[in-house]
């Protein structure tokens, strides 16, 4: 017994040494030494990628997996599943289990086929001592035997439990494995957010510059002011381009943001007006003596338009929210204006004053050819609007620190510099009396050269904006 366990001693000492020695010899780490799946660390002195890039710290803490063994690129690189990059093989430990490589199996079955050889030889020189000792002695190595009958199922049982434990380790990584993939998009997930929540903190505590590109649209008029006492005006519309920069200061409180709005804008404003006419003109001479002529229409309806600019000069505010309000002045600068003009039913009236004697003969009223009932030309607009303006609504700002905006918009003229002397009481007029073998000429101005003394503005819409935000 005691020379039996003396030989094993032996032999576990030359497996060490074998093991031992193999593991000195070990060459460097290759590709081949790692299988897609396997359950990986990164070293944590190794600082970058193989394309150069450098590791982020929470990299160091986590299980990856191998999604890739090598490319044309990198022949010996490892792909890392979830941050899809690449590492060398010295780079990272293996933390799934894997067999011994051949070599190494091959020198521990050599040392184990040598130890029992030995072994054996060791028993024969012992026994043929042993042969000469008593039947109470071959009865001890009786039960020896038997000992290492039972140590030999006791062996083969170990195997098996140790077959379950392996299994259940196997299982036990392939959960870790999945729960380091979970924990790694948690971390980049926090990190996104964690971004983000550095643009939220700049957006409350530093100052930001803005460029707007916006649309606006809705209603409008000119807000014609008449002397006639049958005049009326009616709404129309506008459509803007706003091109805009705003700049907010730090917040002085936690939830509202202020800034001072400047831009240009441009579009066209159009409106109606509308009459009816009932007008004496001047006493007119002629070889055959004073003619007064009297002139109606049923009515007379021109729409106004004018091509505009508009200056805004505005307080802004911006709650953390997403409601914005600007509010202040917006200078309107009319670039050029356009009528369209129907009259109906026209009449000219000339009355002979010596006479006394009513005249309908179209050579001595003239007459409105149906081009002049439907006319069109240009007027000259206001020089210029003062309006107060205000927006109210809603922004939703994304991630990348821009936003997009909708709201309503108002304004109102509080000055203007329209001052359009009326050049005469009529739209239509007698620009040529009558005279021997000439008939008269009939003349015909648009309702705002004629009628309007005044122009105000006023508009109300809806708005669309994106706005670009850079922080300082």
């Amino acid at each position: 017994m005691k020379n039996m366990i003396k030989s094993l001693l032996i032999a576990v000492c030359m497996i060490s040494a074998v093991s031992v020695s193999a593991q000195e010899s070990a060459p460097a780490a290759k590709a081949s030494d790692f299988s897609v799946g396997d359950t990986i660390v990164i070293k944590k002195d190794h600082e970058r990628y193989l394309t150069g890039e450098k590791m982020s710290k929470w990299v160091y803490n986590v299980d990856h997996t191998i999604q890739q063994i090598g490319s044309k690129r990198f022949p010996e690189g490892i792909l890392i599943r979830g941050i899809i990059s690449w590492v060398g093989p010295d780079d990272i430990e293996n933390k799934s289990e894997h067999h011994e490589d051949a070599e190494e199996q091959a020198a521990k079955q050599a040392a184990a086929q040598q130890a029992k050889q030995q072994a054996q030889e060791q028993e024969q020189k012992e026994g043929e001592s042993e042969a000469q000792q008593g039947e109470e002695q071959q009865q001890g190595d009786d039960d020896t035997s038997n000992v290492a009958v039972d140590d030999s199922n006791e062996v083969e049982e170990s195997q098996s439990d140790s077959t379950a434990i392996a299994d259940a380790e196997r299982e036990a990584a392939a959960q870790a494995r999945r729960d380091s993939l979970l924990n790694a998009w948690k971390q980049a997930q926090d990190s996104s957010e964690a971004a983000y929540q550095v643009d939220k903190e700049k957006q409350q505590k530093f100052n930001c510059n803005r460029f707007t590109i916006g649309l606006r649209g809705g209603a409008a008029s000119l807000m014609h002011k008449s002397d006639n006492p049958n005049s009326e005006w009616k709404i129309g519309f506008d459509a803007m381009l706003d091109l805009q920069y705003a700049h907010y200061w730090k917040k002085f409180d936690k939830k509202m943001q202020y800034g001072l709005l400047l831009g240009v804008s441009a579009g066209y404003a159009q409106s109606s007006f509308s009459c009816s006419a009932d007008n004496a003109l001047p006493r007119v001479s002629t070889s055959d003596g004073n003619i007064d002529y009297q002139i109606s229409a049923e009515s007379v309806k021109e729409a106004n338009g004018q091509l505009q600019l508009e200056i805004p000069i505005m307080f802004s505010m911006v709650h953390e929210k997403g409601f914005f309000m600007n509010i202040g002045p917006r200078i309107g600068i009319p670039v050029a204006g356009w009528f369209n003009q129907k009259i109906t039913d026209p009449k000219i009236v000339a009355t002979f004053v010596e006479e006394g004697v009513p005249v309908t003969n179209a050579l001595i009223t003239g007459v409105v050819s149906e081009d002049q009932a439907k006319s069109s030309g240009k007027w000259k607009p206001a020089t210029m609007n003062l309006m107060l303006g205000a927006e109210l609504g809603y922004e939703h700002a994304f991630a990348n620190k821009n936003s997009l905006s909708i709201g309503v918009y108002g304004g109102y003229s509080v000055y203007t510099l329209y001052n359009n002397d009326v050049t005469g009481k009529s739209i239509i007029t007698i620009d040529s009396a009558p005279a021997t073998g000439k008939p008269a000429v009939v003349g015909i101005h648009s309702a705002t050269e004629s009628y309007v003394s005044g122009l105000g503005y006023f508009d109300v819409g809806l708005k669309l904006a994106f706005h670009f935000n850079w922080w300082k």
